[in-house]
């Protein structure tokens, strides 16, 4: 999910957390032990839920990732069963019905198969992206000590070359 103004400007904040796959704050807990969001207690409701679907919602559907994907699996699983199940039995509305049925499993297997890779993948960029940090702050540090050693070499070699025989 891409950051949105309000998050760039609560990230400006030093002591402002954020959870990083979400960008969502990190609710802080108060004397009690217990987060500062209310809503967090609140059970789960299915009027809840439908109140939060809007009309951006299936306006902007095609703007979802793998939802094109989900609509096309659905689309072939739809039209293959109905289609067979008009062939082998004959009856227009029990095949519809099979069609839709198989439309909506399909759509929504394809679909969460898709976003099971995703979040796979974000996982597996995020762990290659933790090698990467690891491997070059290794070779900040064997720098560091190969100039250390360096310098030691040359304040040895330099303390070489004074001349014994000057006291002061």
């Amino acid at each position: 999910m891409a950051p949105n103004i309000e998050d760039a400007r609560q990230s400006q904040d030093p002591n402002h957390k954020t959870l990083h796959v979400w960008s969502k704050p990190i609710d802080q807990p108060d004397e009690q032990g217990q987060p500062t969001d209310k809503r967090s207690n609140a059970a789960p409701t299915i009027s809840k839920a439908v109140g939060m679907i809007k009309k951006d919602d299936f306006t902007n559907i095609h703007n979802t990732p793998c939802a094109r994907q989900g609509f096309l699996a659905g689309i072939a699983a739809g039209a293959g069963v109905g289609g067979l199940k008009f062939v082998l039995r004959g009856n227009a509305v029990k095949a519809a019905n099979w069609a839709v049925g198989m439309f909506i499993l399909g759509s929504t297997a394809s679909y969460e198969y898709c976003q099971y890779l995703r979040r796979a993948e974000r996982i597996q960029m995020k762990r290659h992206i933790e090698v990467v940090t690891e491997s070059k702050r290794e070779q900040a540090r064997k720098a560091a000590e190969e100039k250390q050693q360096h310098l030691k070499l040359e304040q040895k070699r330099i303390a070489a070359q004074k001349p014994w025989y000057k006291v002061w």
